[in-house]
């Protein structure tokens, strides 16, 4: 089972219906924290996985697209995971498969994960109105953050990685 923590913000949103009790497991792959924010007069939610701090940013997001969220989610997940070169299309299944059911649940409060998600909500506002990023599209932005260093996670101050690197081991280990 894999938890997605919701930020406040995220919670209020989507209202007490989507948030059942469940019991406290994690998944060996990460679960995910989530976040609303706004850019544009359009509401974005931005995910990020708790042990690679690998994002993926859904634009545009509506409330009724949370009726399918699994779908939703996962069809993004894949799609931005090939475009990085973490999985192939013959791994869709099985990365999928790493990750589901999927839960929302209330704010875990990991200060790592919620300040991994402003700096990279930073960087996406940041690169929107940067001119070399017009005519961009999400994918490029996603994969850009992903492929940024961060040093959340890290055991040492001097320690960074990318996003883009560790989930690609992360998901090339068995649990």
């Amino acid at each position: 089972m894999t938890k997605i923590y919701c930020s406040h913000k995220l919670k209020d949103f989507l209202g007490q219906k989507f948030f059942a009790t469940t019991e406290d497991s994690s998944n060996p792959y990460g679960d995910w924290n989530a976040h609303l924010f706004y850019y544009g007069g359009r509401k974005n939610v931005i995910l990020v996985n708790n042990k690679s701090y690998y994002s993926v940013f859904l634009t545009d997001i509506k409330k009724a697209d949370f009726k399918d969220f699994s779908t939703l989610f996962f069809n993004r997940l894949t799609e931005q995971l090939q475009y990085d070169k973490v999985i192939g299309p013959a791994d869709v299944l099985i990365t999928i498969q790493k990750y589901t059911p999927l839960v929302f649940a209330r704010t875990n409060n990991d200060k790592k994960t919620i300040g991994t998600i402003n700096d990279f909500v930073f960087q996406y506002e940041v690169r929107k109105e940067h001119p070399y990023w017009f005519n961009k599209n999400l994918l490029e932005y996603n994969s850009s953050i992903n492929d940024s260093l961060t040093g959340a996670g890290r055991t040492s101050t001097s320690d960074y990685g990318r996003p883009i690197l560790d989930m690609q081991n992360l998901l090339n280990t068995s649990p």
